[in-house]
């Protein structure tokens, strides 16, 4: 069985800036001198997030011979190829946030795509987007390190 994997990166903005926005948090609650417990408590609330990008979002995405496969630490999610109806790219801007995870480790959750409707976004970057149809599985957005590579099937 023989497998196509599709690179997909998180941009450099968010591995950059997630450990210095955590760093200048918890400078700033220990500078103003907030009590531990709270300390913690925005701690934790920061690693769940983190956890639950890590968990949600594919961190491997490939083809085989009849199907497209996103792995993920929560369940695969796979795509027949013979149901896929139409890969597009798409911009980012086009798309609004309905409930989920929006820039911490990735984006993922419901989203509203401008005249299209609803789409389920599962994406480390904001960058080189690509909606995927499909007859048997509600719309998905994810994110590729090449466009070209995903859509030349």
């Amino acid at each position: 069985m023989s497998k196509n994997v599709i690179p997909s990166s998180y941009d450099l903005q968010t591995v950059l800036i997630i450990p210095v926005v955590y760093v200048v948090l918890i400078s700033l609650l220990a500078f103003t001198k907030s009590q531990i417990p709270f300390i913690l408590s925005i701690c934790i609330l920061f690693l769940i997030s983190i956890g639950a990008s890590l968990i949600l979002i594919p961190w491997r995405i490939y083809r085989n011979e009849s199907e497209l496969v996103f792995q993920r630490v929560a369940g695969n999610i796979s795509i027949s190829l013979t149901d896929i109806e139409k890969i597009d790219k798409i911009d980012f801007s086009e798309l609004k946030r309905n409930m989920g995870i929006h820039g911490l480790l990735g984006y993922y959750g419901n989203y509203t795509f401008n005249g299209f409707g609803s789409v389920k976004v599962m994406s480390k970057s904001k960058l080189n987007l690509v909606l995927i149809q499909s007859k048997a599985n509600e719309p998905l957005v994810v994110s590729v390190d090449d466009v070209g590579f995903l859509s030349n099937f």
